[in-house]
């Protein structure tokens, strides 16, 4: 029997569906399905996720405490075996809905992954910004234990009116053919000296504040984090 695997896009776009970062998600999608990959599109503006209260809990416990809809997202993007962060540009930065998603995330960004899988960054501008945003949830994926294979990147103002249809749909071919790759293959991606320089000061932090950060303490121990760095 062919394994079915599973892809989650969580999408911080208000537009469900019908805005330019659903239809950049689509296109993929479109690909994906044809080599037996089924993706999942997490809409957050459907869920009841409230903002980071700074508490640190997550990073003494190794949970967030706050009872709403982020722990039950969250497990969906640990548990699939490949994922897309997608948001449209708002203002130089993704959208509300996404940051306030990303930040309810710290704990993981605290604790590197055991085991490695492959993502994608989605992001739609009507002309200015989407690079930046790209290169920063490119660089948020790893919060998950996912690597970037690609970034994703369109121009349009209105809905479906991309500059360069045909290469935006060609590209989209192209990084889910990446993605399928990557997942089948089990690939791994060398690290950046982005990622060593963010886990060497994570180390030092971790280390000089392990009267609170016990489940990073007890994280970076359980994987021999503290010798490798």
């Amino acid at each position: 029997m062919t394994r079915q695997y599973s892809v989650v896009a969580i999408n911080g776009s208000p537009h469900e569906g019908f805005g330019n970062t659903s239809q950049m998600v689509a296109m993929l999608g479109e690909h994906l399905s044809r080599e037996g990959f089924d993706l999942e599109e997490v809409f957050l503006s459907q869920h009841n996720i409230g903002y980071c209260t700074g508490c640190a809990t997550c990073l003494e416990t190794g949970a967030c405490w706050v009872r709403d809809d982020y722990n039950p997202v969250v497990r969906k993007v640990l548990e699939a075996d490949a994922v897309i962060l997608a948001s449209p540009v708002y203002f130089f930065n993704v959208t509300a809905q996404m940051k306030t998603f990303l930040d309810r995330s710290l704990g993981y960004g605290h604790r590197p992954r055991g085991e490695w899988k492959p993502g994608l960054a989605v992001c739609a501008s009507a002309g200015y910004g989407e690079t930046s945003v790209v290169d920063y949830l490119s660089r948020v994926l790893r919060a998950f234990g996912a690597f970037p294979v690609g970034r994703f990147t369109a121009i349009a103002v209105g809905p479906g009116e991309f500059i360069g249809r045909e290469a935006v749909e060609a590209r989209a071919a192209d990084l889910a053919r990446d993605l399928v790759r990557a997942v089948k293959e089990g690939r791994r991606y060398p690290a950046t000296d982005q990622d060593l320089g963010y886990w060497h000061f994570m180390s030092h932090l971790i280390k000089e504040n392990q009267d609170f950060m016990v489940a990073d303490v007890e994280h970076w121990q359980e994987l021999g984090l503290f010798k490798s760095f």
